[in-house]
């Protein structure tokens, strides 16, 4: 009876689907992820900074469909509720511009944001949506962006850091795929999309962009299927365009050829369209850029189908397909978001950006096997303890080689063999495992193994430091 009743205490170790754990092996390999992406931004001089996981509700609240799962904040607190509702950040965009309304440069005590600027952010964001192969719940999101700048100079710089950004992490079989919203909404004017009954044409505008950017997911048949359906209700936005325009839309993003050869051909169908032909003359000069800065010619692909569907994107947009893993769909991508400074300021605000879902990242590097999970540990010294009667000795040795800039641990395994302990090293990928018993100990002497030459190295005590500060 009494076990029954202990039992029924027992929580069940299951975490929230979309939710991920990390062991050190995983945490290592993401972390070094990290540091590879971040000496990307850096090197082009993007500025690190951090903003709160929490937002009000009404910062984060927009009309995309993303905005629709944010995670409330339940909380009891009399004062906490009346100051506002509150939501887990589903993006570092509108934290972003919401930090830049925030702080407005000021001339005169030199204080705020002077712009331009450049700037990079890594966190957790939140979307409450339902889980699938690489998309989760909670997921670390890592920023690029640039503010302040009209050039598409910095578009082009953005689609350069995609491209060293990945290079640098050892993928090669990827493709930029770059696309302009001003074409999408010459689309639109000339696919006469117009004011429906309780439905305005920007609504149904978005609606369109939406569908499009399910395309890698659906295909095209269903695409043109959800673009031609009747709506539901005089409140549905739902484009429900003629099969002709249907047919228009499918002329349009199978326009083939090299990307010039793409945009002569836009540039017929758009002819007398003045946004989009800004538009195409925009994706000309990011191409002209791209390749000043080193970019090579078949790593950008002009792709009428790449929509984008958060509605804060205004002109030119981006996705970062792996050719040999579609599957996780676009693992960086992003554009230019000149008006979502409005809701903050009432102005606009000319930038530009790109974020890489790191997470999806990892699972699509794990899958292709460029993950490297070897080391499951941050120590790079064990110091095998083998002795009964040389624990002072053994922490001293550990506090040389700490003083050497290495993580060094004592072992505290029960087991005290020297086979139990030099597999605990191995299986953990240490560096070095330091051999030091009643032998060495008499001899004043230290035995230290490289676990990945295998080659063994005998040494007076008294050069321990100089052995370690040498190698």
């Amino acid at each position: 009876m009494a076990e029954g009743n202990k039992a029924k205490g027992i929580v069940k170790p299951e975490r929230p689907g979309g939710f991920l754990d990390f062991l050190p092996a995983d945490y290592l390999a993401r972390e070094r992820i990290f540091g590879i992406i971040a000496k990307v931004f850096r090197s082009y001089g993007y500025d690190p900074i951090e903003t709160p996981m929490v937002e009000f509700a009404k910062s984060l609240v927009g009309e995309d469909e993303t905005s629709k799962n944010i995670f409330y904040i339940s909380n009891k607190n009399k004062n906490m509720t009346q100051e506002g509702q509150l939501g887990l950040r589903f993006d570092h965009t509108v934290p972003f511009a919401r930090l830049l309304a925030a702080n407005p440069y000021n001339a005169d005590t030199k204080e705020g944001i002077k712009l331009p600027w450049r700037r990079m952010v890594v966190g957790p964001v939140f979307r409450g949506e339902s889980p699938q192969k690489g998309r989760y719940r909670q997921f670390y999101q890592f920023d690029v962006d640039i503010v302040g700048v009209s050039s598409m100079m910095a578009d082009a710089e953005i689609v350069a850091i995609i491209y060293e950004t990945l290079t640098a992490l050892g993928l090669d079989d990827f493709v930029i795929k770059i696309n302009n919203r001003k074409l999408l909404n010459g689309l639109a004017e000339l696919l006469d999309v117009h004011d429906r009954a309780e439905v305005n044409r920007d609504d149904i505008t978005k609606a369109i962009f939406r569908i499009l950017d399910k395309l890698d997911k659906i295909g095209l048949d269903q695409v043109l299927f959800e673009l031609t359906q009747e709506p539901d209700s005089i409140f549905d936005p739902a484009p429900n365009l003629s099969s002709e325009a249907g047919e228009k839309i499918k002329s349009f993003i199978n326009i083939d050829g090299d990307n010039y050869e793409k945009l002569i051909k836009a540039k017929t169908v758009f002819a007398g369209l003045s946004i989009a032909e800004d538009g195409i003359k925009e994706l000309e000069q990011i191409l002209g850029f791209t390749a000043d800065l080193g970019v090579p010619s078949d790593k950008v692909l002009v792709d009428f189908g790449v929509a984008r569907g958060l509605d804060y994107y205004t002109g030119p947009v981006m996705e970062t397909s792996l050719l040999t893993a579609p599957e996780f769909g676009s693992v960086f991508s992003g554009g230019r978001y000149n008006n979502l400074m409005e809701r903050f300021t009432g102005q606009e605000l000319p930038a530009v950006g790109a974020s890489i879902g790191v997470d999806r990242l990892f699972a699509a590097l794990r899958q292709l096997g460029l993950l490297d999970v070897s080391r499951a540990t941050i120590t790079d010294v064990l110091v095998m303890r083998i002795a009964d009667n040389l624990d002072s000795e053994y922490l001293e040795i550990a506090k040389i080689i700490r003083r050497c800039g290495l993580n060094t641990e004592v072992s505290m395994l029960e087991d005290r063999t020297f086979k139990a302990q030099f597999n605990f090293a191995l299986g953990r990928g240490v560096k070095y495992a330091i051999i030091y018993g009643e032998n060495e100990s008499i001899k004043r002497t230290i035995q230290i193994k490289n676990l990945s030459t295998r080659k063994q190295t005998e040494i007076n005590f008294s050069d321990l430091e100089i052995y370690f500060n040498n190698i």
